[in-house]
Protein backbone atom coordinates (compact mmCIF):
# COMPACT_ATOMS: atom_id res chain seq x y z
CA UNK A 1 0.00 0.00 0.00
CA UNK A 2 1.21 3.73 -0.50
CA UNK A 3 -0.06 7.24 0.45
CA UNK A 4 -0.18 10.55 -1.30
CA UNK A 5 0.21 13.43 0.78
CA UNK A 6 0.56 17.15 0.51
CA UNK A 7 3.86 19.02 0.61
CA UNK A 8 6.26 21.55 0.63
CA UNK A 9 8.55 22.85 -2.61
CA UNK A 10 11.80 21.15 -1.36
CA UNK A 11 15.12 20.31 -3.17
CA UNK A 12 14.44 17.67 -5.91
CA UNK A 13 15.77 15.34 -8.72
CA UNK A 14 14.07 15.37 -11.96
CA UNK A 15 13.86 11.91 -13.35
CA UNK A 16 15.40 11.82 -16.90
CA UNK A 17 15.04 8.56 -19.56
CA UNK A 18 18.24 6.91 -19.56
CA UNK A 19 17.72 6.11 -23.19
CA UNK A 20 16.83 9.29 -24.50
CA UNK A 21 17.47 11.51 -21.83
CA UNK A 22 13.69 13.15 -21.86
CA UNK A 23 12.26 14.74 -18.43
CA UNK A 24 9.47 12.84 -17.35
CA UNK A 25 7.06 15.73 -16.79
CA UNK A 26 5.77 16.48 -13.18
CA UNK A 27 7.50 13.80 -11.61
CA UNK A 28 10.95 14.18 -9.07
CA UNK A 29 12.32 12.88 -6.35
CA UNK A 30 13.29 14.02 -2.68
CA UNK A 31 16.84 14.53 -1.80
CA UNK A 32 17.24 11.80 0.51
CA UNK A 33 14.06 9.88 -0.47
CA UNK A 34 13.91 5.49 -0.77
CA UNK A 35 12.50 4.64 -3.91
CA UNK A 36 11.92 0.53 -4.93
CA UNK A 37 9.84 -0.59 -7.56
CA UNK A 38 8.84 2.86 -9.33
CA UNK A 39 8.27 2.32 -13.04
CA UNK A 40 7.95 4.79 -15.61
CA UNK A 41 6.95 4.76 -19.56
CA UNK A 42 8.99 7.59 -21.77
CA UNK A 43 7.01 9.29 -23.90
CA UNK A 44 9.31 9.70 -26.34
CA UNK A 45 10.65 6.76 -26.99
CA UNK A 46 8.18 3.88 -25.52
CA UNK A 47 10.56 2.10 -23.31
CA UNK A 48 9.84 1.07 -19.95
CA UNK A 49 12.07 1.74 -16.97
CA UNK A 50 12.28 1.25 -13.28
CA UNK A 51 13.69 3.38 -10.91
CA UNK A 52 15.66 2.29 -7.59
CA UNK A 53 17.59 4.52 -5.21
CA UNK A 54 19.97 4.06 -2.37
Amino acid sequence: MFTITPTVESEITKIVCPHCNTKVPRLGLKKGSKIKGLTFKCRTCGKLFEVTTE
